[in-house]
């Protein structure tokens, strides 16, 4: 599998422990000096809850008025995963999604001939090549003389 897909779905990953280490570093970096065992002993990933009530605590509000004591109990339970944990199962679950698709060769993962004969990524023969960017086969390679 290309890099390009890997990187795209680690995308929330890197988001969410982006988050982290900015509030992290703005709780416990404004006197101290970093180090290590600081970081071991502070750093704490992020749960979703805390994510919605930090940055936007009136909706929050709007959402459990808006529901059941039942249902809120399920979105509660939710809410208390790590944010860079999920991200990670995210990115997981879409690279095995995308290698049974190339294994079984369907979506964007189809090999079949007529698919790919329209599309010419691969080498080109001599003739082919020279002929690309000429009127036809005969013409041949203009000489300019210096004066």
């Amino acid at each position: 599998m290309r890099a390009l897909p890997v990187f795209l779905v680690l995308i929330p990953a890197f988001i969410a422990l982006g988050n982290d280490l900015y509030l992290f570093t703005e709780i416990h970096l404004e006197d101290k000096l970093f180090s290590i065992d600081l970081l071991m002993e502070k750093f704490k990933f992020s749960a979703l809850g805390f994510i919605w009530t930090h940055y936007d605590i009136d909706s929050y509000k709007e959402a459990v008025k808006s529901m059941s004591p039942e249902e809120w109990a399920k979105i509660d339970y939710l809410l208390t995963f790590k944010a860079f944990h999920l991200g990670l199962w995210f990115a997981g679950i879409m690279i095995v999604i995308f290698y049974a698709m190339k294994l079984g060769g369907i979506g964007p993962f189809v090999t079949d001939e007529e698919s790919t004969k329209s599309m010419s990524f691969g080498r080109q023969s001599k003739k082919a090549q020279k002929d690309s960017f000429r009127s036809g086969t005969s013409s041949k390679k203009m000489k300019y003389k210096r004066k």
